[in-house]
């Protein structure tokens, strides 16, 4: 029963810390199929640039999405 309880406790905590961040540029580098968000200003207003990784020698995925489409925690990082 401890070792639920701990489970528990431990799943409640590390939840809010999934949530993604949005940042205010886009990385040079980035982990293949990684997802990252990005307010740079270069979507229209109330959306950000959903940018995704992609392995060797294929180009980045890049689309506009409402800020609404994003996790709640989203909001909280280094925007504008």
């Amino acid at each position: 029963m401890a070792g639920w309880g701990a489970f528990l406790t431990a799943l409640f905590i590390v939840q809010p810390c999934i949530a993604q961040k949005l940042h205010s540029y886009e990385p040079l580098m980035m982990d293949p199929y990684s997802t990252i968000y990005v307010d740079d200003g270069s979507c229209s207003a109330g959306k950000v640039l959903k940018v995704q990784g992609a392995a060797k020698n294929h180009r980045r995925k890049k689309s506009c999405v409402p800020l609404s489409d994003l996790q709640p925690g989203a909001r909280t990082g280094a925007a504008k």
